[in-house]
């Protein structure tokens, strides 16, 4: 195999890896401030209760990224609007704020739709 073949690269799949924890990471610790139990932000994000329970304790997604966003106030502001999204509508495509995520920390080696 050639080192310098060429590979599939989905922008999800990395951003999975990358930034999607430390957006879960974020929204969990805004549905709890807002108000909502640990049980009902797991069901609005797909979650078990437990993996809400490891974002609150920083035992997930306690990473330099989350750190980055944390002190971005634009980005924090796009947190509470789609906090308050999730608790008022049926269904929320999150890719707009994985976009500015990746903005934010300067990881801007692949394209996404969102981007352009």
């Amino acid at each position: 195999m050639k080192t310098n073949e060429r590979k599939l690269l989905i922008p999800c799949e990395t951003a999975m890896k990358d930034i999607i924890p430390s957006i879960k990471a974020l929204l969990v610790q805004q549905l709890v401030k807002d108000g909502i139990s640990q049980f009902k932000a797991a069901s609005l994000l797909g979650l078990t209760p437990a993996e809400v329970s490891y974002y609150l304790k920083g035992k997930r997604a306690d990473s330099e990224n989350k750190k980055i966003l944390e002190m971005d106030e634009e980005f924090m502001e796009m947190v509470r609007h789609y906090s308050q999204k999730l608790v008022d509508a049926d269904q929320v495509n999150i890719c707009p704020l994985c976009s500015l995520a990746r903005k934010k920390l300067g990881i801007m080696d692949y394209t996404c739709p969102y981007d352009w």
